[in-house]
């Protein structure tokens, strides 16, 4: 095993293993020594029940980003892409983030020079402007934007320049990424916890999904908009997070 002489760069990956994938380190390492590597390319791995299992070692120099491996932790989340092989943050637990989090902070107490992002953060810039933007990302992952995300919990993170989507952390939730897709998929999946049937996960507000809303709005005594707006979002949270944090 090569070990790091230096920790300077913590990287957060997904697996991109499909929905219900569940075989923990051992299940990433067949697939990685499939792929002629000589182990697991992760130094550490959280798995969907959030239980953290360490991978190739804590101070080994890991196979996950090519270019920093020499310098970089790699902590990856199983999850990632959806039944379509496509990149999607709804795969990715809640009880893995609460895990990435609290991972995080602790090899921040480990290594005090480390710095977080995300692995798709580490691409070139193109177009040389100081900024590495979507259209210049190598692969999705983790399928959100790590540096935000850290720097609102008051950790270290990288000194890279994107274009992010504004990042609210509420309490006792997982975080909730403003955005036509994630902001929409996090609020179906409140409605899904409270058993309205509105068909995938998707992001996407269409038919069934303004169903369900006014499904649940007739319920609550609010105004049926089928839209999310201030209410009817102030009450899914109120109801269905407190019932999943129970």
């Amino acid at each position: 095993m090569t070990v790091r002489k230096r920790t300077t760069l913590g990287v957060v990956h997904v697996t991109a293993t499909p929905p219900g994938w569940d075989k923990g380190v051992a299940g990433i390492r067949a697939i990685h020594k499939a792929q002629g590597w000589s182990d697991i390319g992760y130094n550490e791995l959280i798995n969907p029940n959030g239980k953290a299992e360490m991978g190739r070692g804590k101070m080994a120099v890991g196979a996950h980003v090519a270019g920093f491996n020499s310098i970089a932790y790699g902590l990856a989340m199983v999850g990632g892409v959806n039944s379509s092989n496509r990149p999607d943050f709804n795969t990715i637990k809640d009880t893995e983030l609460a895990t990435l989090e609290r991972r995080m902070r602790e090899l921040t107490s480990d290594f005090p020079d480390i710095e977080w992002c995300g692995h798709r953060d580490l691409s070139p810039d193109k177009n040389g402007n100081g900024i590495i933007e979507p259209f210049e990302h190598m692969k999705a992952c983790p399928c959100f934007d790590v540096i935000p995300w850290a720097k609102e919990t008051g950790l270290p993170v990288a000194d890279i320049k994107g274009t992010w989507k504004t990042i609210v952390l509420e309490p006792d939730s997982a975080p909730v990424l403003e955005g036509p897709d994630t902001r929409t998929a996090y609020l179906q999946r409140l409605l899904t916890r409270g058993g309205y049937v509105l068909g995938p996960i998707d992001g996407i507000a269409g038919k069934k999904t303004r169903a369900a809303v006014r499904a649940f709005q007739l319920a609550s005594g609010l105004n049926q908009s089928g839209e999310f707006d201030p209410p009817t979002v102030a009450r899914l949270r109120a109801i269905f997070e407190a019932r999943a944090a129970a």
